[in-house]
């Protein structure tokens, strides 16, 4: 489930949850609920050199796994074991908590017309253990110092056994909860995406180089539209700048 090496179809690919979604944009869903649209899907075909396949639908199982192993909400542990102990306090998780109302509103060209909508309201299944997480620079600088350079989250033999990466395809890693890119570039950067209907969110550290790179986009990128390539070649422009 970590590495993406299940083949388990992506819950946010299913056409029928999106039209749900559209239906009822301000419902709350539950992680069974979710699941009704993978049953009977199509598995992904892996297999050498590309044996992983990012699907949401491996951390939902991972968020439903990690409750029933503790008998907590994983919010809820979310909270105590990261968040909380970091001082991250202007990140939230979307479908679990209230969002403040001065979070940036997001936006896509929701109906493939040209025009650009305000998809804010828009609540995409977030808060089963995909998607979800609202924060700013601040809070996510803490959140990968303490992982990556000062260490202080997992175990030395843990970082070590999150970083064993599968590859996707062309420099998109799947390690165990994280993510490798970049790797044809001057250095590599270790971190992870995060897409949402209306929001773009980047984190990776540049380990030879001791640089974090946080990204943020407050319009949708994952979706088929005129402006996503535009996104790409703008981080890896800026990519280039920074490893200068």
């Amino acid at each position: 489930l970590m590495t993406h090496t299940t083949g388990i179809f992506d819950v946010i690919t299913s056409s029928g949850f999106y039209l749900a979604v559209l239906n009822n944009p301000n419902k709350r869903w539950t992680q069974m609920e979710l699941l009704k649209y993978v049953y009977g899907q199509k598995s992904y075909a892996l297999n050498n050199p590309y044996p992983a396949h990012y699907s949401s639908t491996n951390t939902l199982l991972l968020s439903m796994c990690i409750e029933k192993a503790t008998g907590e909400k994983h919010e809820k542990l979310l909270h105590e074991k990261v968040l909380n102990p970091l001082g991250m306090n202007d990140t939230y998780y979307q479908g679990r908590e209230d969002i403040p109302s001065s979070a940036a509103q997001g936006y896509f060209d929701l109906y493939n017309n040209g025009e650009i909508v305000n998809v804010s309201n828009l609540i995409t299944g977030s808060g089963n253990g995909y998607g979800g997480i609202y924060s700013n620079v601040f809070d996510l600088q803490k959140f990968i110092k303490a992982l990556l350079i000062d260490k202080t989250i997992l175990s030395q033999a843990s970082l070590d056994q999150m970083q064993t990466y599968a590859q996707e395809k062309d420099d998109f890693y799947c390690g165990m909860g994280i993510i490798k890119k970049f790797t044809k570039k001057l250095n590599y950067g270790i971190g992870h995406t995060g897409r949402d209907l209306g929001y773009v969110a980047d984190l990776f550290y540049f380990p030879e180089r001791n640089i974090t790179m946080v990204f943020f986009v407050n319009y949708g990128t994952n979706g088929e539209s005129s402006l996503k390539q535009v996104f790409f070649d703008f981080e890896s422009e800026l990519v280039d700048k920074i490893l200068e």
